[in-house]
């Protein structure tokens, strides 16, 4: 049979059908210790070719790359990133203790741990995710801005309306509280001018934008600090409207 690397290589968007095909089929045949070569291999031109013949292997033929495939949410943008997500879902039980380790030690990578709750998570039966529930209720009591583990545990029962109502209002509290210290303790920054003055510097005099922005470099940080903590009080009160009331 061919190299496996050779036929990964046939693995590419560029590649005719057929032979693509071919390459697919001849790769079903892959031992154990060469999987990881399938994990996003070369460039992302071959990696919905690479998901495909993750997809026609199987579980468990795939057990020893499980956690390499959850790798493989942290960007949903990404090629194949659709086709293992369907996968993944279907594995279902065996996967849950891969998804509790990066719940575990990967809880501050905000956008994989929402891929995994959007993409699995939210499509598991209330057994499987009692399973995770301990790291549910962690992320849903240290992550101010993060309201996905909350609405789970609300729809699996595992926290009552009111039991969820009272940590909405914790949440909401701490952000207002330090709102208020940002504009307490920075009266002088206007935000919107701020913004505007840029604006209008790229618009005017484009050259002089970096100086701009240099000069101004610790108001944009606590104008930043500010719209992220309007934004997460508004996704709060979005929840609140869908799922408390």
């Amino acid at each position: 049979m061919e190299s496996i690397s050779s036929l990964i290589k046939k693995l590419s968007w560029g590649t005719p059908e057929e032979e693509k095909e071919d390459a697919i089929k001849k790769l079903q045949y892959i031992e154990e210790e060469n999987l990881h070569l399938l994990l996003q291999p070369i460039s992302k031109d071959y990696w919905d070719g690479a998901a495909e013949t993750v997809v026609r292997l199987g579980y468990p033929r795939v057990k020893s790359v499980l956690t390499g495939l959850l790798e493989w949410l942290q960007d949903t943008n990404w090629p194949g990133a659709g086709q293992i997500s369907v996968f993944l879902r279907e594995v279902g039980d065996p996967l849950i203790p891969y998804v509790k380790k990066v719940l575990n030690h990967h809880s501050d990578d905000q956008e994989w741990v929402y891929n995994i709750f959007e993409e699995l998570i939210n499509h598991w039966n209330t057994k499987q995710v009692l399973q995770i529930q301990e790291e549910l209720i962690k992320i849903s009591q240290e992550k101010a801005s993060d309201l996905t583990a909350l609405r789970i545990l609300l729809t699996h029962n595992v926290y009552s309306k009111q039991g969820v109502c009272e940590i909405i209002q914790r949440k909401k509290d701490a952000l207002v509280f330090e709102l208020k210290e940002l504009h307490d303790t920075h009266p002088e920054i206007d935000c919107e001018a701020l913004n505007k003055g840029f604006s209008e510097t790229i618009f005017k005099q484009p050259n002089l934008s970096k100086e701009y922005h240099e000069d101004n470099m610790n108001r944009f940080i606590i104008c930043n600090a500010i719209s992220n903590l309007e934004n997460n009080l508004s996704e709060i009160e979005i929840f609140t409207a869908k799922c408390l009331t």
